[in-house]
Order: C-alpha cells, then structure tokens, then sequence
C-alpha cells in the first residue's frame, strides 16, 4: 500500500471526504506507535563513528542500541550501562581518559568512559526508526508486506479524533492482532529452523516499556 492508497482507504473506510488536512497526523500517530512497538530485522542499521570525546551524537534515525564495538587499532566491543553505573565507573577511575569500555545513552548522544584519550573508529549497531511516509517516500518495508497495521492504525487514530469510541476500540483490536500476527510471523522467520539465541543483556535500568522483539539481533 502506497501512501496516496493509504489516506485513499482511510477516507474510505471512514466515508468521510473532509479529513485531508489531518491524514498525515494520523499516519505519524500511526508511526510513533510502531517506532516504540516494533523492532524487526528490517529496522536494523550499522553506522560508523569516531569516538574522541566524552559524547558522541546518536544517527537521526537512531532507537535502540544493538551493539557499539570499536574498529580501529584492537577489536572492542563496548558495554552498556545505566547513566548511574557509568558515573559510578568514572568515579572509580577518577574521571580518567584511555580506550572507551562502556557506554550509556544520554538524550540523543553516546556517553562513554573511559573519556576518550585518542580518536577511535566505531561501529554501531541499532534499532532505526521506520522511514516515515509522505509524498515523496511512498512506501516502507511496513506498508508493503503488512497494510493493514497501517491501516488499522490510522483509523483507530482518525476514530479518536473523530470521538467515535466505538470504532476506535474495535480498530484497536484488530491494530493489536495485526501487530501480534507480524511479530509472530517474524520469530517463525528467524528461529524456525534453528535455536534461540538469548539477546545480549545490557547492565544497568532496564527499559519497561513494551515491545515487539524480533529477527536477528
């Protein structure tokens, strides 16, 4: 489903005409949602960075960290902590400078410690955000193999601002049975035919919220 198809069948389903002003409202919402909810293999991005001060901006598009390793001189992977941990660990060390060994988000950067004492070459790895759609990017890898999440999404969001609670509650369900259908036909994908393997585990707070793992990571 192309974008033009989308605020097509938004109006559709809705039968209303006078919506157009809003149906990009409704497919950001839509997208916001899925940015926190879904993390498929197809999300999963590699960048490159130099590391050579105590904070590294993150990519625009950056969500979730999958891995940070250093490249140049000696192979490094670098682990996570908490912000608390990682003050903690630069305390010990006296607010040293030397080779990077953990890092923690901080707003839209990459805080590391040891502070750097060099430049140093990085490879990230994370969760990017899903391309959004417009008139200019028509489709992403969503709206063309699940429609319907789309779909669903926007008209539970239009339903809402609609204040029509009946309909929202019934797009909701279908929104969250469309979300589960994709997550376990992803998971299929990737274990089907061989054994779990357990994600790598991160030190520190743990993030709550709610999400849809899957793929390979």
């Amino acid at each position: 489903m192309t974008y033009a198809e989308l605020k097509t069948a938004i109006a559709n389903y809705l039968n209303r005409s006078d919506l157009d002003s809003m149906m990009d409202t409704f497919i950001q919402q839509t997208e916001a949602e899925l940015n926190r909810k879904v993390r498929d293999k197809k999300m999963i991005k590699r960048a490159t960075a130099t590391f050579d001060s105590q904070y590294t901006a993150t990519p625009t598009d950056w969500l979730e960290a999958i891995n940070v390793e250093i490249t140049s001189g000696d192979f490094q992977p670098l682990f996570q902590l908490s912000i608390e941990s990682l003050d903690v660990y630069r305390h010990s060390i006296t607010n040293g400078t030397g080779k990077p060994k953990y890092f923690a988000l901080v707003d839209d950067s990459i805080e590391v410690a040891p502070t750097p004492d060099a430049s140093y070459t990085v490879q990230l790895t994370y969760y990017a955000s899903i391309p959004s759609l417009n008139s200019t990017n028509t489709t992403n890898f969503i709206s063309t193999t699940w429609p319907d999440i789309y779909l669903y999404g926007c008209l539970r969001t239009a339903s809402l601002y609609l204040m029509d609670d009946d309909r929202a509650a019934g797009f909701t369900r279908l929104f969250d049975k469309a979300l589960e259908e994709l997550r376990m036909a992803q998971e299929a994908a990737a274990f089907g035919a061989g054994s779990l393997i357990p994600r790598r585990r991160t030190y520190g707070k743990v993030n709550r919220h709610k999400a849809y793992y899957w793929g390979n990571n």
